[in-house]
């Protein structure tokens, strides 16, 4: 049992030691996986909010930004602001009708990034659904 512990910890020294030495970046990844699933949920809740008050919701994103906005406003909307390092590449605007169809966007899909990396959240046409790429 202690020979196991003793690899283990010599195994996660050299790991602490080797992962830096790499170059490998986990935070600016972490944080635009991060990004991408704040924005996917914001995208359900403003369907779900469509549906719920029988109106229409729109999430509007602007090109260089690293905001976005709601539309109609409400008091209980997300604060639409991303992890600092991230910004949207594409003007791109999604609303829900009361049935939660997409009826502007649907089909379409906003970029953001962090450096080299890209991420793409898409909204599937008629139902609504959000996917990440």
């Amino acid at each position: 049992m202690i020979e196991l512990i003793l690899v283990i910890l010599i195994i996660a020294i050299l790991s602490a030691v080797a992962i830096p030495k790499v170059g490998i970046d986990f935070s600016q990844r972490t944080s635009l996986d991060g990004a991408a699933y704040i924005i996917a949920s914001d995208i359900r809740y403003a369907q779900e909010w469509a549906m719920t008050t029988r109106t229409s919701k729109s999430v509007s994103f602007t090109s260089g930004s690293s905001t976005y906005t709601f539309h109609p406003q409400g008091s209980f909307d997300p604060s639409g602001q991303l992890p600092p390092g991230i910004r949207i590449d594409n003007h791109f605007t999604v609303t829900f009708n009361s049935l939660g169809e997409p009826v502007v966007g649907g089909g379409g899909s906003v970029r953001i990034s962090s450096g080299s990396q890209t991420k793409t959240i898409g909204i599937i046409n008629y139902t609504g659904k959000v996917i990440i790429n």
